[in-house]
């Protein structure tokens, strides 16, 4: 029997849940709060993993506070980032779940703590897809989802790696970057290796300083673009 502390989190999770997703609570108040009984909610830690073998299959899952990088995983075990999913947003690879599709072999990992509601199976069908809303807000999220995957590959055509990783150290805004070469490889779908070749290649031109878990930098970024 849940507790008061456990109730009130559970109304606290629940309202903040609505005002981000009001589909949800339009559907919810037609169906005699079916979604507020079922809901499921989960903090995730940063860097916790979630995949098709376990939370993704019991429900569609959104997302509340944080971010989530969905990544893809290759034969050979490499990953392959594909976007984030942020508040406000859903995972769609749990459809595959549903639907009895073959697995795309994608994973989401936190990219700091976050927060999550996860809807069963047997609402997403009863319920939602039964309603027309719901339907153009699932759509709409999948229609930017693939519009980013488009942009990265565009992205990946145009710009070499020497130009994705300075863009990249241009977006921190900061003449300190806290990223390891590890970090760095994993946001621009690089390898370690090739990343920390590039980068020791900026050193010696006199553009930043590598130290262990920062890069200083020394010149403007832009004049390499130029």
């Amino acid at each position: 029997m849940e507790n008061n502390k456990s109730i009130n989190n559970r109304k606290d999770n629940l309202k903040l849940f609505y005002d981000i997703y009001p589909v949800l609570e339009s559907i919810d108040e037609n169906n005699n709060r079916i979604i507020s009984q079922k809901a499921k909610f989960k903090t995730l830690s940063a860097d916790e993993y979630i995949s098709s073998g376990n939370c993704t299959c019991e429900g569609i899952i959104f997302v509340i506070t944080g971010t989530i990088k969905i990544q893809r995983i290759n034969e050979n075990g490499e990953e392959t980032n594909l976007f984030n999913i942020r508040k406000g947003e859903l995972c769609h690879e749990a459809l595959s779940c549903l639907l009895n599709f073959k697995s795309l072999n994608i994973i989401g990992r936190a990219l700091q703590q976050s927060k999550i509601c996860i809807i069963p199976f047997e609402i997403v069908t009863e319920y939602l897809f039964k309603d027309s809303e719901f339907l153009k807000y699932m759509y709409k999220d999948i229609y930017n989802k693939f519009n980013t995957v488009i942009e990265k590959k565009e992205e990946k055509i145009h710009d070499s790696l020497e130009t994705r990783i300075i863009k990249l150290l241009i977006s921190k805004k900061s003449k300190i970057i806290y990223s390891t070469h590890k970090e760095i490889a994993f946001e621009i779908d690089s390898t370690r290796e090739v990343v920390s070749r590039k980068l020791k290649k900026f050193e010696k031109d006199g553009y930043v300083n590598l130290e262990r878990g920062k890069i200083i930098i020394l010149k403007d970024l832009n004049g390499f673009l130029r």
